[in-house]
C-alpha cells in the first residue's frame, strides 16, 4: 500500500516511516521541510522514500500530494494538541486541512481514503458509559473538537481511525529500531484491559479516581503505536474503521 505520511519529522513519525517500510508499505512523507527529514533518517530508509514539501495547514496541497503520488493510505502525526482547556495549538487548524484533503480527494477518486489520525486517551470512553475521559481530567480538549469533526463527516466519505494512546515515549534513540516491547493490545471505543477499582463508586470524585489509577497503565512506546499503524494498513477492511482506538501494552 501507498501511504502518505505527515508530521515525519516528529517523534511519531519517524518511527513511522521505517515502520511502514518492514510492512512493504511505499511512503511519501509530506514535510515542511525535505533537508530536515534528510537529516533525521538514515541514508538507506531515505532513498526508499518519496518526499513531498508542503504546509500542514494547505488542505489544496495535501490533496494535490495525495492525488499525484496515487496514495491508498494516509496518516496524520503533524501537531500538538495543547495540555490545558483553556490552550491553542495549530493543530484543529492542521486536522481540519488533512480532513479537507483526504475527503476531497476521496471524492474525486470516488472511494474513501484509509486515514489514520492521532487522538489521545481523553476522548476514549469511560467503559460501559458515553462519557469521555476528559469530562473527568478536561486536559487536552482539541482532540475532542476534532473528534466531532470525523463523526460529523458524511456516511462512506473517510474510512477514519483515531489512535488514542495515553503517554507514548521512545524505546531507543534509533528509530529504525523495532519494538522490543511487543504488539500492543488494541480496543474500539475503551480503553482495553481497564481496572474498576473500589473508588469508583466514591460520590463526586469516584470517576476521577479511577481515571488516575488507570492512566500509568496505558504508557505505551513510540515504536509499538508505529508499529500498530503499520500493521493495520496492512489490510483495507479495518477492525477500527470510524473508532477511536484505545491501546495497552500487555505486559
Amino acid at each position: 500500500m501507498k501511504v502518505l505520511v505527515l508530521g515525519a519529522t516528529g517523534n511519531l513519525g519517524s518511527r513511522l516511516v521505517p515502520a511502514l517500510l518492514n510492512h512493504g508499505h511505499s511512503v511519501v512523507a509530506y514535510v515542511r521541510s525535505s533537508s530536515k527529514l534528510e537529516s533525521l533518517l538514515p541514508n538507506p530508509v531515505y532513498r526508499q522514500i518519496s518526499v513531498v514539501q508542503g504546509d500542514a495547514k494547505d488542505s489544496f496541497a495535501i490533496k494535490k500530494a495525495i492525488l499525484d503520488s496515487k496514495a491508498d493510505a494516509v496518516v496524520n502525526t503533524a501537531g500538538l494538541a495543547a495540555l490545558p482547556p483553556w490552550g491553542k495549538s495549530d493543530l484543529p487548524v492542521i486536522f481540519r486541512a488533512v480532513l479537507d484533503a483526504v475527503r476531497e480527494a476521496g471524492m474525486e477518486r470516488k472511494k474513501p481514503l484509509r486515514t489514520w489520525f492521532l487522538g489521545g486517551l481523553g476522548v476514549l470512553n469511560f467503559p460501559e458509559t458515553e462519557t469521555m475521559f476528559s469530562d473527568y481530567i478536561p486536559i487536552y480538549l482539541e482532540h475532542r473538537q476534532n473528534l466531532a469533526l470525523l463523526k460529523s463527516l458524511p456516511p462512506n466519505s473517510v474510512d477514519w481511525s483515531m489512535l488514542c494512546p495515553s503517554t507514548m515515549n521512545p524505546e531507543s534513540s534509533d528509530i529504525t529500531a523495532l519494538s522490543s516491547k511487543g504488539k500492543l493490545i488494541a480496543n474500539a471505543v475503551t480503553p482495553p484491559l481497564w481496572q474498576n477499582y473500589w473508588v469508583k463508586n466514591i460520590p463526586l470524585i469516584g470517576g476521577y479516581l479511577t481515571c488516575m489509577m488507570n492512566a500509568p497503565r496505558y504508557e505505551t512506546t513510540l515504536e509499538q503505536n508505529a508499529e500498530l499503524i503499520a500493521s493495520d494498513l496492512e489490510t483495507l477492511e479495518s477492525p477500527f474503521s470510524e473508532k477511536t482506538v484505545g491501546v495497552i501494552d500487555p505486559k
